[in-house]
């Protein structure tokens, strides 16, 4: 999973790099990083808590067993 958010920033930042002409580049500062890291962390953050609290109220049966261990 990890990679393909790689590859996609990857591919996101050569875009801009080759298609400069579709991107006002001069609008890409810190506070552009600042909002996207944001925007990013509240999207991902509930759902990441929600996962978390789920493991801890109903843990899968592999982790009960390691628990017993």
């Amino acid at each position: 999973m990890w990679l393909i958010q790689l590859c996609t920033v990857l591919i996101y930042f050569l875009s801009i790099l080759f298609m400069r002409e579709y991107f006002d580049i001069s609008l890409i500062d810190q506070v552009f990083f600042i909002k996207i890291g944001a925007i990013t962390l509240i999207t991902w953050a509930p759902l990441h808590f929600l996962s978390y609290m789920i493991d801890i109220v109903d843990p899968s049966e592999q982790k009960k067993v390691m628990d017993n261990v």
